[in-house]
């Protein structure tokens, strides 16, 4: 599953979707390290784009939006326990981000820690309730908590937003497969997988990743 889960985020990377305050963060040097990160994550180099969002950072330490996509870089290249604690730098200079919670969820998830993840997917989409990751994430935290009903509502709300999501399609066949067994399936014991968000628009997971001007 774990090499399922890094094939796709090579190819879909979770960043942040919205401009945050930073600050300072008009530092052209900084915005220079970050933009040329922003390319690099799309074009895969995840390990080169997070050494240039790291000098972004050095130049502009409060570089909010800096912070949230480093996440996103680390989500993709499965280092989850950073990704959380770069999401945490984030939102300790601003908690009403909606993108780095939704990043820390993600990473949250990968490691099991679906009540956790849970928290932070609501949060995301209580303060942003148009970003379908978010809701993703928050099926994801719901299937893993065996919460069927709730992870088919959430992913729902997913594809309300936006039909085309692969993963909140995922997320809803697993919560309806779950609430419906077939006769042949109810026989045995299944474990079904938590379906992996894969952006990172916070650089990761189907999010768009924006330059700072």
């Amino acid at each position: 599953m774990q090499n399922q889960i890094r094939a796709w985020l090579a190819v879909l990377i979770l960043f942040a979707i919205s401009i945050c305050v930073v600050g300072s963060a008009d530092n052209l040097l900084a915005i220079d390290y970050y933009n040329k990160g922003v390319d690099l994550a799309y074009e895969g180099k995840y390990s080169e784009a997070l050494v240039s969002i790291d000098r972004a950072l050095e130049e502009n330490a409060q570089f909010t939006l800096a912070l949230v996509t480093k996440a996103g870089i680390l989500n993709a290249l499965g280092r989850y326990p950073e990704a959380i604690d770069a999401a945490d730098q984030a939102l300790s200079l601003d908690p009403g981000q909606a993108a780095a919670w939704n990043n820390k969820a993600f990473a949250l998830n990968q490691q099991d820690r679906y009540s956790e993840g849970l928290a932070a997917a609501d949060t995301a989409v209580s303060l942003d309730p148009d970003l379908v990751e978010g809701w993703v994430n928050k099926g994801s935290s719901l299937i893993g908590l065996e919460r069927y009903e709730e992870a088919l509502a959430a992913s729902n709300e997913a594809l309300a937003r936006d039909p085309g999501s692969a993963e909140a399609e995922k997320n809803r066949e697993i919560s309806s497969r779950a609430l419906s067994p077939s006769p042949t399936a109810a026989a045995f014991p299944i474990i079904w997988p938590v379906a992996a968000v894969f952006l990172a628009g916070a650089i990761l997971g189907g999010v768009a990743i924006r330059k700072r001007e």
